[in-house]
C-alpha cells in the first residue's frame, strides 16, 4: 500500500447516516427492554431527585445531604447500568460480541466494572465542570474527548485513566463527527432535563415525572445507544489506520 493510501485509509470519514442507522438497527432488535431500562432508570433518578430537591425540610441539613447524596448516587449508577446494557444491546446486535442469548438484567448488572465506571463518569464531570468554569468552549471539547469513555471502559475492558486517553485519542482523529454524534446527543439531554418545569404543587409532581420520565428515557436510551455504536466506528477506523500505517512502514 502506498502513502497516498494510507493518508486516504486514516481519513476516512465515518458515516453519519450509517452510524444513526446501526444504532436505530440496535434498538429495533429489543425495544421494550430498552425502553423499559431507560423508564426504571429516569423513574427513580425523579423521584429521588424531587425528595431531595422539593420535599425535604431545607432547614435540616443532614437530612439535605442524605437525599441530595443519594439522588446523585441514583443518577450515576443508574447511568452506568444503561450504558452497560446498550453497550451489551449495540455488540449483540451490529458486532457479534457475546452469545446469541440475551443477557438478563442481572448478568448485565453483575458483569459490569462499575467501580471503573463509576470512576470515570464522576471524572469526566468533574472535567466538563472545570472546563465549562473557566469557558463554555474547554467544557464543549472535554464533552467531546470524552464522549465515549464509559463505551471504552465496558468493551476493552480498560482502566479509569487508559479509557480517558483513549476516548480522547479516538475522538481527535474525527472529531467533528464525535461533536455530531456525541456532544450534541448529550447537550440535548442535559437541555430536556434542565427545561422540565419544577412541580410545585402535588399535582405537578406527576406530570413532572411522567414528562421527565418519559421524554428523558427516550433521549438516553437513543443517546446512549448512538455513543456506544459511534465508540465501535471510530475503534474500527483506528484499526483500519493502524494497520494502513503498518503495511507502509
Amino acid at each position: 500500500m502506498g502513502a497516498g493510501d494510507a493518508t486516504e485509509a486514516k481519513q476516512r470519514p465515518i458515516p453519519v447516516g450509517g452510524t444513526i442507522a446501526a444504532a436505530a438497527r440496535a434498538a429495533k432488535r429489543d425495544p421494550w427492554r430498552i425502553l423499559a431500562a431507560a423508564i426504571v432508570v429516569s423513574v427513580v433518578t425523579a423521584v429521588l431527585d424531587i425528595v431531595a430537591n422539593d420535599l425535604v425540610d431545607k432547614t435540616n441539613l443532614p437530612l439535605v445531604l442524605v437525599t441530595s447524596f443519594s439522588a446523585t448516587g441514583a443518577a450515576t449508577f443508574g447511568d452506568v447500568f444503561l450504558s452497560g446494557f446498550l453497550c451489551r444491546i449495540v455488540g449483540d446486535a451490529e458486532h457479534g460480541t457475546r452469545t446469541s442469548q440475551r443477557p438478563s438484567i442481572r448478568q448485565v448488572a453483575a458483569d459490569l466494572p462499575w467501580r471503573r465506571l463509576i470512576g470515570a463518569d464522576l471524572m469526566v464531570a468533574l472535567l466538563v465542570i472545570i472546563g465549562l468554569v473557566a469557558l463554555i468552549i474547554p467544557g464543549l471539547i472535554v464533552i467531546t474527548l470524552f464522549a465515549v469513555a464509559g463505551p471504552i471502559i465496558e468493551i476493552e475492558r480498560r482502566p479509569v485513566f487508559g479509557a480517558l486517553r483513549r476516548s480522547a485519542a479516538l475522538a481527535r482523529q474525527h472529531f467533528w463527527t464525535v461533536v455530531l454524534l456525541g456532544t450534541l446527543p448529550l447537550l440535548l439531554t442535559y437541555l430536556l432535563e434542565s427545561q422540565v418545569p419544577r412541580p410545585d404543587r402535588p399535582g405537578a409532581i406527576l406530570t413532572f415525572i411522567a414528562v421527565r420520565c418519559i421524554g428523558e428515557a427516550i433521549v438516553q436510551a437513543a443517546t446512549g445507544l448512538l455513543l456506544v455504536e459511534l465508540c465501535y466506528r471510530l475503534r474500527a477506523a483506528d484499526l483500519q489506520r493502524a494497520a494502513a500505517a503498518a503495511a507502509v512502514a
